[in-house]
This record gives C-alpha cells, sequence and structure tokens, in this order.
C-alpha cells in the first residue's frame, strides 16, 4: 500500500484538527467526574436536616450551604408576591410564587413560596413567613431567557436585588441566594460519557478519512 504525501500544511491542519477532538474528549471525561462529584455532594447535603440560614450570611459561606435545607423566617417584606411564569407542577403549567423574607439582621432572601395557574387572581400576602427549603445560588440567565419585566411583574430568572428594588427596597439588603421549596429535587444529568465517545469517535473517523484521502492508487503517479 503507497500513500501520496500530504503538504506540510495538511498536516499541521490535521494534527490541529486531531488535538481539538481529542481534547474535547478528555475534557468531556473530567467533566464527568465533576458532574459525579457534584452530585454526591448534593444528594449528601440533602441528607441533612433543615437548620437555620446563618445570620449574617458571608459571601464566601456560599458555596458550603448551596444545595443544603435551610430554614428562614421574618415579616414578609414590600408586600407583594413574585409572579414567575411558565413554571411546571404536577404535570401542570402555571406561575411560580415568591416572596421576600426580611431577617433579623435586616437582609432579604428570597423564598419560593406558592403557585398558581395562569392569569389566577394571587393570594393574599402574608404578614410573615417561616419556610423551609433548599439554598440556591442565583444563576445567569440562558440565552433564550427572557428579561424580567418588573412593572408586569413577571419574572424569568431569581434576581433578589432587583426584587427588593421593584418592591422599594434596599436593593443591596438581598442576598444573591433564594430557597427553593422545600420538595424541590434538583436535576444534574450527566451525559458526559456520551459526548466524550462522540469526539474520540470523530476523531477516529477523522483519522480513516486521512488515510484514505492520501492512499494512492495502484497506478496514480503521486
Amino acid at each position: 500500500m503507497s500513500f501520496r504525501r500530504p503538504s506540510a500544511l495538511t498536516i499541521i491542519l490535521a494534527l490541529v484538527g486531531l488535538a481539538i477532538m481529542l481534547g474535547l474528549g478528555y475534557w468531556q471525561l473530567e467533566r464527568r467526574e465533576w458532574k459525579a462529584d457534584l452530585q454526591a455532594t448534593v444528594d449528601a447535603r440533602l441528607q441533612v436536616l433543615p437548620q437555620p440560614l446563618p445570620q449574617p450570611f458571608l459571601a464566601d459561606a456560599s458555596q458550603d450551604w448551596e444545595y443544603r435545607r435551610v430554614t428562614v423566617q421574618g415579616p414578609v417584606a414590600g408586600g407583594q408576591w413574585f409572579r414567575f411564569p411558565g413554571r411546571t407542577r404536577d404535570s401542570k403549567v402555571g406561575d411560580a410564587l415568591m416572596l421576600l423574607v426580611q431577617r433579623d439582621d435586616g437582609s432579604l432572601v428570597a423564598v419560593e413560596y406558592g403557585w398558581v395557574d395562569f392569569n389566577a387572581p394571587l393570594p393574599p400576602v402574608p404578614l410573615a413567613l417561616a419556610a423551609e427549603g433548599v439554598l440556591r445560588d442565583h444563576i445567569e440567565p440562558g440565552l433564550f431567557t427572557p428579561n424580567n419585566n418588573p412593572p408586569a411583574n413577571a419574572w424569568y430568572i431569581v434576581n433578589s436585588a432587583a426584587m427588593a428594588e421593584a418592591a422599594g427596597l434596599d436593593p443591596g439588603k438581598a442576598l444573591p441566594q433564594y430557597l427553593k421549596r422545600s420538595d424541590w429535587t434538583p436535576s444534574l444529568p450527566n451525559d458526559h460519557l456520551q459526548y466524550a465517545i462522540t469526539w474520540f469517535s470523530l476523531a477516529g473517523v477523522f483519522c480513516v478519512i486521512f488515510v484514505l484521502f492520501h492512499h494512492k492508487k495502484r497506478g496514480e503517479v503521486a
């Protein structure tokens, strides 16, 4: 079997492409291990009995408290519900409801506390609240997540500071964490092994195509 000699540029480009595909495959394997460790951490934290959220709650403690079951209590600040459209519960789509709870140290915590059908009237706002839930850090909105619309009370991503400002409160008092409802279970799909296999397979196919392309047929002049 004989081969056409590829140019130096072709070899360089082929090696770069191969390195990228292999690198992405190994990166997916690392992501798989990271996701498995995260899932184990989340599962362990959810098994711990609820604890009061510390006061004051320091920002550098957030990593150790996310996904833990916590309790908060205090008067409801701002006197209003915050409506999050398009949320699903028990196979029904409606609006999740959140409140801002003011704690003894003055900090504000957003708490998911209720659900209503689309355009259904809102229930009366409680004067105070003692709630249990799963602590989450704020997350960045996705590419296709609509912008929050405070004047219409339509919220698509939790932003405690913006919620506080909309309610006429000091946004600087709002914690960058919030409480999901107590029966919420995080979904952490781990498909990274499939992605790694895909990248390694593409690298293998690329190598086969490269060899076949440079294979010189019988009688062919190089």
